[in-house]
């Protein structure tokens, strides 16, 4: 088939832009590859920084740290801050503060909070939503940090990763353990690489009766938002799976206190089975829960207040 000169030229055009389309996108990933790649050798630059400052100084008598750690240590934060505001870019939600702060809480890798996902936090820490925004290429490194963070090693595909609970103890700030409850359906946006939201509560001992936390993780347009919000009324107790756990715990009991040599082990694996079944009783009778249906509206609520493109 021959062009005659006019469509000649419109295919010229045409390829011409796409080919400087494809250059713009081309050079906009390596800007942002270049601009983590700076930030993560700050990060760890800043963490190196902070240890010897740490080994330098005399112990606490207190246990704590000192001053001048402490002092180093926020200064550090603030640069890294200001670094990673660039890379995830203005980021307004309703109702949060539009400033936002690095999700870092220290550089210490002696303190329980180290090691937080890297991104920007918005909502303070005892706001009842907070959200944090980060981008794919950082989290898919955090993800390469932290696969064996824990006790338990995190998936390392970030769809899968988001549906593991030790995602949420790790990556957001808090003193206790996330644990997941039940999953929540949701309708993901347009554009949306993943979408997941779960019913879940925070404890430090015992699996709370009540689920009182939603979690939503979701990534479009190279960004990705880990969100939390206690805007709902708390779900359960649910008498059935309190039932269970009462039963393993009488059967625990008794096995501590029988003259059995193996009773503690028995025990201690009773308690464990007793988590277990509470566990798969609340997934499996949460959706038919009187509050569920809010804590559902709560998680589609919160994917609706992100700034998604």
């Amino acid at each position: 088939m021959r062009l005659n000169g006019m469509k000649r030229s419109s295919l010229a055009a045409s390829l011409l832009a796409f080919a400087v389309a494809t250059i713009v996108i081309a050079a906009s990933a390596a800007a942002a590859t270049t601009a983590e790649d700076a930030y993560i050798a700050a990060r760890d630059t800043a963490i190196a920084k902070v240890k010897a400052a740490t080994d330098a100084e005399p112990k606490n008598p207190t246990g704590g740290d000192d001053d001048k750690v402490i002092a180093l240590d926020n200064r550090e934060l603030a640069g890294l801050e200001q670094q990673m505001r660039a890379i995830v870019g203005p980021v307004t939600i309703k109702g949060l503060d539009g400033k936002g702060a690095i999700n870092l809480d220290t550089l210490n890798d002696g303190d329980e909070d180290f090691g937080l996902l890297d991104g920007m936090v918005y909502g303070g820490a005892d706001a009842k939503t907070r959200v944090i925004v980060t981008t794919g290429g950082l989290l898919q490194r955090w993800l390469q940090q932290h696969k064996n963070w824990g006790d338990n090693e995190l998936p390392q595909e970030p769809s899968a990763a988001v549906k593991d609970q030790d995602f949420y103890s790790q990556a957001v700030l808090t003193d206790a353990a996330i644990v997941h409850y039940a999953d929540i359906a949701i309708t993901a946006p347009p554009g949306t690489v993943f979408a997941y939201a779960m019913l879940a509560a925070r404890t430090q001992s015992d699996l709370p009766a009540k689920a009182d936390e939603v979690f939503v993780a979701l990534s479009q347009g190279g960004r990705v938002f880990v969100a939390n919000t206690k805007e709902f009324k708390a779900v359960g107790p649910i008498p059935a799976c309190e039932a269970i756990r009462d039963d393993f715990a009488k059967k625990a009991a008794d096995a501590a206190n029988s003259n059995d040599p193996a009773a503690q082990e028995k025990s201690e694996a009773l308690s464990a089975q007793s988590d277990a079944e509470f566990s798969r009783c609340f997934a499996e009778k949460a959706a038919q829960q009187p509050g569920f249906a809010a804590a559902a509206k709560a998680a589609q609520t919160l994917i609706g207040r992100l700034p998604l493109k």
